[in-house]
């Protein structure tokens, strides 16, 4: 049987990927009204780190929560 804190664990890591996928969509929002909008055209080296950045802390937030999952039911339980 499922340990409670597990189902707590889970919905902590949907709710922090989805508050990191909207905070990043605002800021690709952001990012691509100052490029419509600047007086230089395209995107500066500075916002593309940052979305960059971005994406790479999603991938690695949704990977760890991802590899945890395996290790678990690899090893049959709870750590």
């Amino acid at each position: 049987m499922a340990n409670p804190d597990s189902h707590a664990r889970d919905w902590v890591a949907v709710i922090l990927a989805a508050s990191l996928g909207l905070a990043l969509n605002m800021l690709m929002f952001a990012v691509i009204w100052d490029a419509l909008r600047s007086d230089t055209p395209g995107i500066s080296e500075n916002a593309t780190q940052v979305i960059i950045a971005g994406f790479g802390g999603i991938i690695g937030v949704l990977g760890s929560y991802v590899g945890f999952k395996a290790g678990e039911r690899k090893n049959g339980g709870n750590p």
